[in-house]
């Protein structure tokens, strides 16, 4: 499609896929504006770009658009996508969008799996740029070194997070496709493991290389600095490939690391680049991000939004802070995920000293398509009686002013708006 001079509408626009989808059109001479329920940090971005954001029903703008994109949070029954589809306009998905950009480029370089997508896409994004490459960059977070989920390169590489909710990846054909793992996740649009499991063949069907294993690399010598940063050395068939010292420090990042260096070597670029750009590497917003917070010492932010994520920050948060008390707030993400992954949520919180729950983040469901946090909670008490439910943040931060300033640390967990919400009540700085 060529877009250029085109009117497009972008339904779910704050999103933080789709307001990077939407300044990349209009970087290519689009008329672009859209809707979305609240304001966020994609809205903000977008406001910056001069992008309009509505947040009530504007029926003469989508009157007048050649393309209605939506967000895979549009249901039909949403009045917009009704309305739409009244006045049979164009639309396509989140993913379609996606996938009809990235085909304007030489080589995509798309990167799935359940965890660790958008932390491996960000450091391939920066090993290239080291390498004196100019890429355009799509991603599902925000770098910590400029606050954006997009970069606008050049049309030689695409590099992009290819996220498997709702086959969206399916829509890309790229020269390099990375799967980091697989588990099971997104059942209510899967309903089995089979299903999600036949999804990632195609996709790496669809790809000319495929990165889906460490190749024989390992990291070994794993540390921490006095400051919390990550040291490693990445070796394999037992020859030192390099010493690394990087700003983040959650251990699950040395299989990152091993990604973007095995997608590096496919490209030809030498491990002194790659060493620099993973020493070079800030990290991306809420990936276990220290906050600074008024209240307390030791304030972490971290996305996790599935058990063996927020394991794996509750693990590093333990290792980092063993002589504090680990206070853990997660907010879960979507009603039918707590439901499909109860068993795993419940043995996860189980043996925790401060359990504590904030209301559900619905995104694009409804209550009746799962278990709510509150539910959660009162599960999760017949194992734990510390269990503690919150609905809304004036309790939960009169609770937490119970903690020692200097002895807690306080880990959110969750991909929902706890963050913003902590911002807004100038809770975090």
């Amino acid at each position: 499609m060529n877009f250029c001079g085109k009117n497009i509408y972008f339904l779910g626009i704050g999103g933080v896929s789709m307001s990077s989808l939407a300044i990349m059109l209009k970087e290519r001479g689009c008329f672009v504006d859209g809707s979305d329920e609240a304001e966020g940090r994609g809205t903000d971005i977008l406001k910056e770009r001069k992008i309009e954001v509505d947040f009530q029903i504007c029926p003469e703008k989508i009157e007048n658009a050649d393309l209605v994109v939506f967000s895979s949070a549009i249901k039909d029954d949403n009045p917009q996508m009704i309305l739409c589809k009244k006045m049979k306009k164009k639309l396509w998905t989140r993913g379609q969008l996606l996938g009809a950009i990235s085909d304007e480029y030489e080589n995509v370089i798309a990167v799935a799996g359940s965890h660790g997508k958008t932390t491996t896409t960000a450091l391939i994004f920066e090993i290239l740029q080291v390498a004196g490459v100019e890429p355009t960059l799509h991603l599902g977070g925000f770098r910590v070194e400029d606050g954006l989920n997009f970069h606008l390169g050049d049309k030689e590489f695409f590099v992009t997070e290819a996220c498997e909710y709702h086959n969206n990846f399916l829509n890309l054909h790229p020269y390099i496709s990375v799967v980091t793992n697989i588990e099971k996740e997104h059942m209510d649009f899967f309903k089995t493991f089979s299903n999600q499991l036949k999804s990632f063949e195609i996709f790496k069907k669809q790809s000319k290389i495929v990165v889906d294993n460490f190749c024989g690399i390992k990291a070994t010598h794993i540390r921490h600095d006095r400051h919390g940063g990550l040291l490693f050395t990445l070796v394999k068939d037992g020859l030192k490939l390099m010493d690394v010292h990087m700003h983040i420090c959650e251990e699950v990042n040395t299989q990152n690391c091993i990604y973007a260096y095995l997608v590096a070597k496919k490209l030809g670029i030498n491990d002194c680049i790659i060493k620099k750009a993973f020493e070079n590497f800030k990290g991306v917003s809420t990936r276990f991000e220290r906050m600074r917070c008024p209240f307390f010492d030791v304030c972490i932010c971290d996305y996790a939004h599935h058990p063996t994520e927020i394991q794996n920050a509750i693990s590093t948060a333990k290792k980092l802070f063993k002589n504090k008390e680990l206070v853990t707030i997660f907010q879960p993400h979507t009603y039918s995920r707590t439901q499909s992954l109860l068993p795993q949520f419940v043995g996860t919180f189980k043996g925790l000293k401060h359990p504590l729950f904030f209301r559900t983040y619905s995104a694009r469901e409804k209550a009746s398509d799962g278990i709510s946090a509150l539910q959660f909670a009162d599960i999760l008490q017949k194992s734990n009686k510390n269990a503690k439910y919150f609905d809304n943040f004036d309790d939960l931060r009169a609770f937490l002013m119970n903690f020692s300033k200097e002895d807690a640390a306080l880990l959110f967990l969750g991909a929902g708006d706890l963050p913003s919400i902590l911002h807004k009540n100038l809770f975090v700085e």
